[in-house]
């Protein structure tokens, strides 16, 4: 199957700038909200010499992310293991149920739901990268809104990153908030052209940004500029 690859652009907002994100949204993209606001969880995977961060700095145009992601609490959750692959400025995802840790992921170890990942991920042929270790945390809540056309439009607000490096657990006592919030714009290549359009009485400069980048940088992990 041919992946699905989309252009994504972001936006980092402080509280003017959402109020203006958020006018714009109501009253130039007749768009309407596509899910219920939700919280979004995932537990990023790296090797220990940080080849995602190392990659996304040094500008690979074809580079890999993995994450488990879940939504809501973690007691009522089916994860998902997801491949993110980037191939310049398009993007598309692939996930994977990790069914075995339905509904359990409170009760897991960081390792133990590392071990578990593989074993589902074979049932899929899909082999671990065995370099692979959790590294960090990211929770937010989530907006979603989408036009007749199919462009996708998300606010992240309450960005919250936790140490799982430091924590045999999910430990969520102890965030690092991040102060900004981020509006992404994804769409497929053919759209280009009308959300060029679309953006324009936004007035608001898209950015790079990386919620995993920007993580580890808080927790000095790495450098992000």
């Amino acid at each position: 199957m041919n992946p699905d690859y989309r252009y994504e652009i972001k936006f980092v907002l402080d509280n003017s700038r959402l109020s203006d994100a958020m006018q714009w949204i109501h009253n130039e993209t007749n768009s309407i909200k596509a899910y219920d606001d939700r919280r979004v969880n995932s537990l990023y995977f790296d090797d220990v010499g940080f080849s995602s961060v190392r990659d996304n700095l040094a500008g690979i145009s074809r580079r890999n992310k993995f994450r488990l992601r879940w939504y809501g609490n973690q007691k009522n959750s089916l994860p998902f293991f997801e491949v993110k692959t980037k191939n310049g400025r398009l993007g598309c995802k692939t996930s994977y149920p990790i069914k075995s840790i339905e509904n359990n992921l409170s009760k897991l170890t960081v390792d133990k739901i590392t071990s578990k990942c593989i074993k589902d991920l074979m049932l899929h042929d899909i082999v671990f990268d065995m370099h692979l270790v959790p590294t960090l945390q990211v929770n937010y809540e989530r907006e979603y809104y989408e036009t007749y056309d199919g462009i996708r439009i998300t606010i992240d607000q309450d960005i919250q990153f936790f140490d799982t490096q430091l924590h045999t657990t999910l430990d969520e006592n102890n965030p690092f908030p991040y102060p900004f919030k981020v509006m992404e714009i994804k769409f497929k290549p053919s759209m280009k052209e009308t959300v060029a359009e679309l953006i324009r009485p936004l007035h608001i400069t898209p950015k790079r940004h990386s919620k995993y980048l920007i993580g580890l940088a808080v927790l000095g992990y790495a450098v992000y500029i």
